[in-house]
């Protein structure tokens, strides 16, 4: 079996792993606010390193000039997407547009899809899986835990919710592989364009769904944005490595 298609099953099998986790928490456990703030902050950092320290600049090295145009792409795909087209519940307290139920379950399963491309085009560069993976799954538990906390809210029933968490968690698998298998055989400019697209998509979920938990809780500011440098330390520390 081929290496990159080996790292892309433990990738995933890691990735359902911890969608359960995050869904299967509100469940059984209280929701610890604070816990939950500073995992987001830290989230975000890891997001925006990733696509600032690793992905934009290797996109950069394969598309020169061009680069530009995909990553805006990804980043006004999203946005789209979540704001006019799917409803998308968000981690915030004082959110504007939070929604509840099905329609939550589609909009982040369709996130996550687009999520999946990015961990099926970054898995056929070295130096880009890991980072990919580590920002995948640091975004996926939240992701997970705001889903079944609002299916919770709602009632629903937990075989409902057990069956919508089974479809949401295998969501970033499908898309990577489906990925994967077109990028195999594809050109290294694709690959390039898939990458820029990708670090757009980053981009959107740093900036407008985690950043502003950094400073919305007054209480926790500097604490949360102490744990916002440290995703990006952890990140900027891999680029050492490599």
């Amino acid at each position: 079996m081929d290496t990159h298609l080996q790292t892309l099953i433990i990738y995933s099998v890691f990735i359902i792993i911890l969608a359960w986790v995050g869904g299967l928490i509100p469940l059984y456990f209280k929701e610890n606010k604070h816990l939950i703030h500073l995992f987001i902050s830290f989230g975000a950092g890891v997001l925006l390193g990733a696509s600032f320290l690793h992905m934009i600049p290797d996109a950069a090295g394969i598309l020169g000039s061009r680069l530009g145009l995909p990553v805006l792409v990804g980043f006004l795909t999203l946005y789209i997407l979540e704001k006019f087209v799917m409803t998308h519940p968000c981690p915030h307290e004082h959110c504007e547009y939070h929604t509840v139920g099905t329609s939550a379950f589609f909009g982040l399963s369709l996130h996550s899809l687009i999520t999946g491309l990015a961990l099926g085009s970054g898995i056929v560069v070295p130096r880009l899986g890991i980072v990919i993976f580590l920002a995948v799954v640091l975004h996926k538990l939240p992701a997970s835990l705001s889903l079944v906390s609002i299916l919770v809210k709602e009632h629903y029933s937990i075989q409902r919710i057990l069956m919508y968490l089974t479809f949401f968690s295998v969501m970033v698998p499908i898309g990577a592989f489906i990925t994967y298998y077109l990028v195999e055989h594809t050109s290294r400019m694709v690959i390039g364009y898939l990458i820029a697209f990708s670090a757009g998509t980053f981009l959107h979920v740093a900036a407008d769904d985690l950043l502003p938990e950094v400073h919305q809780r007054s209480g926790d500011r500097t604490t949360g944005l102490f744990i916002f440098f440290l995703g990006l330390l952890v990140i900027w520390s891999v680029t050492l490595f490599h």
